[in-house]
């Protein structure tokens, strides 16, 4: 089979067997047309996988090695070669296990980055309300904040998903779904904005940029739930805002502090792995330490100069 033909099948494969998202697909589709890429402009161009050897597969090791890019870059590139190896191995395309000649640099993950309480109730607190489309914008902020979602999970909502009690199911990574619950103030939000829509749209978050009303594409995209978010940080003066992410690691941070409970948080934002809660835990830590070096610095005597 040859190379291309069986990166395109490894993408179905991982859309329909895997239910991976349109992102995780498109990155993946990048990553390997790289790979293919290089190969074709060496000397010896392999067409077919059967054809693909260690010495390929090192040379674009060695290739990525001398690029310049980000160490996380270069992780992510051969991760996605080194699965779709794996694949052609099982399909049979190969009888070679190239697979195991990939060694993937580990990378440090970075820490979230989330709102400070005190930030996230200034946000809250001051969202306009003036227009529809800053009910839809105070809508979004407060269901993020109280559920935790993806901002693809928040986006991929119906009108009629809202019910009176604030439990609503959502469709996370994997076509898993799961149940998230609303604060009153978030339910609130919500039920303000929809009172005052005058549309048919089936769309709980609708986008109001004229060019969208013209294509008949009313429900809110991802680039512009990020717009959005970009304007208010603006306009609010919440530095840490900077995408609609920010606030899951909030509500993440902040419910761990709460109740303590890694497995609850895990549940709540819909995290197959135990290890992505991680990073949660390492800023909860950081800020307990914080706190009591700070009760130290109040509470402890000051010291006598020594002589």
């Amino acid at each position: 089979m040859r190379i291309a033909q069986a990166a395109d099948e490894y993408l179905t494969y991982l859309a329909v067997d895997r239910a991976r998202s349109p992102q995780t697909l498109r990155a993946y589709g990048l990553d390997l047309q790289r790979a293919i890429e290089f190969w074709s402009g060496l000397n010896r161009r392999p067409e077919l996988v059967s054809e693909l050897d260690r010495d390929l597969v090192r040379a674009y090791q060695r290739h990525l090695g001398e690029s310049g890019l980000a160490l996380s870059s270069r992780a992510r590139r051969l991760q996605a070669l080194r699965s779709f190896l794996r694949h052609c191995e099982r399909e049979g395309w190969t009888d070679q296990d190239l697979a195991a000649h990939i060694d993937i640099p580990k990378v440090a993950a970075p820490l979230p980055k989330p709102l400070s309480t005190s930030d996230t109730r200034r946000l809250l607190a001051s969202l306009p309300v003036a227009e529809e489309e800053q009910l839809r914008d105070r809508a979004l902020v407060h269901f993020l904040v109280s559920s935790g979602c993806r901002i693809s999970e928040a986006l991929g909502l119906d009108r009629s998903d809202i019910n009176p009690e604030g439990r609503l199911v959502v469709r996370g990574k994997g076509s898993k779904e799961r149940m998230v619950e609303l604060t009153p103030a978030a339910l609130d939000a919500i039920s303000s904005y929809l009172r005052a829509r005058h549309d048919r749209e089936t769309a709980l978050f609708l986008n109001y940029d004229r060019r969208s009303k013209a294509r008949g594409g009313r429900r809110l995209t991802a680039a512009g739930a990020r717009h959005l978010i970009r304007r208010l940080r603006r306009e609010l003066g919440v530095e840490g805002l900077r995408s609609p992410h920010v606030l899951r690691h909030t509500t993440a941070t902040e419910l761990l502090t709460i109740t303590g409970n890694v497995r609850l948080v895990q549940e709540v934002l819909g995290h197959a792995n135990l290890n992505t809660m991680q990073g949660y835990t390492k800023v909860v830590d950081q800020s307990r330490r914080a706190a009591y070096r700070e009760l130290a610095r109040r509470l402890e005597p000051s010291l006598p100069p020594t002589e």
